[in-house]
């Protein structure tokens, strides 16, 4: 199992304004090391853009590249990049030459570094904690370059992901609240078809009674048949329904949500 919480008990939280020294570069002894050992987390708007990038569906991409695993509290499941740890090889994008041949798409995660990110529930809010992750073998922190954790944020790319996985966020830590049963694989199927599997989902939706059960609009049917991210959005909605008994009546209306930033 995976915890989303770890890394806020064994480390100091830093906030968006705490500072710190990084700068990563192909000059470095250590270039790339960090890309042989990865856990990466892939958050549904990571398989978008991977999807994307490799020109597959989300079906291939999970099947070639992924492992699942299932977070502790909620008992939803997470999805892993499959790494090549045994022949030492690690991220199955990473050309030892070239470096990352998915760098303008790369995750979240790997966007963040050297950073990690810890996510609780506030109330209604969720509130976020970052940790730096010193790696013993990083000479990225030798390198006299200041950032803010907000800074560094913005210099990676990091708003577009922020906005596209901030729901997936709120249903795995609320779910975990509820005490979920542990044999919920209703739940957990799912999850993983909604979240992860956008192709899968587009065809439940459009190929199925399902847009006539919740009366969605035909305006609404033509946005998610056109928008990966507009059906995201729309299915995190789905799952809020079933999963965290919110009102269904918020399905109609997918694309009214915080606009998303250019990426």
């Amino acid at each position: 199992m995976v915890d989303l919480y770890k890394d806020a008990a064994a480390q100091e939280a830093l906030s968006l304004d705490s500072r710190f020294y990084f700068r990563c570069h192909a000059g470095l002894a250590c270039f790339n090391q960090c890309c042989q050992n990865p856990t990466v987390i892939l958050k549904p708007y990571d398989i978008l853009r991977l999807r994307r990038r490799l020109g597959i569906t989300a079906t291939e991409l999970l099947e070639k590249y992924t492992t699942r695993v299932v977070e502790d509290k909620s008992l939803l499941p997470l999805v892993l990049l499959a790494t090549r740890r045994e022949d030492g090889e690690g991220c199955p994008f990473l050309d030892t030459e070239q470096g990352c041949t998915v760098y303008e798409d790369r995750p979240g995660a790997c966007r963040l570094f050297p950073l990690t990110q810890g996510s609780a529930l506030a109330g209604v809010t969720i509130e976020d904690a970052y940790f730096c992750k010193r790696l013993d073998f990083c000479q990225g922190f030798s390198q006299r370059q200041e950032w803010t954790v907000a800074q560094w944020k913005a210099d990676q790319g990091l708003e577009a992901y922020d906005v596209l996985n901030h729901d997936w966020l709120e249903i795995i830590l609320k779910r975990g609240a509820f005490n979920p049963p542990a044999d919920d694989a209703r739940a957990q199927t799912l999850f993983s078809l909604v979240a992860y599997d956008i192709d899968k989902f587009r065809r439940f939706v459009l190929e199925t009674p399902f847009l006539e059960i919740f009366e969605i609009p035909s305006d609404v049917a033509e946005v998610l048949e056109k928008s990966d991210e507009d059906l995201l959005r729309f299915g995190y909605r789905y799952l809020k329904v079933v999963l965290l008994r919110e009102d269904a009546r918020q399905m109609k209306d997918p694309w009214q949500q915080m606009p998303l930033p250019s990426t």
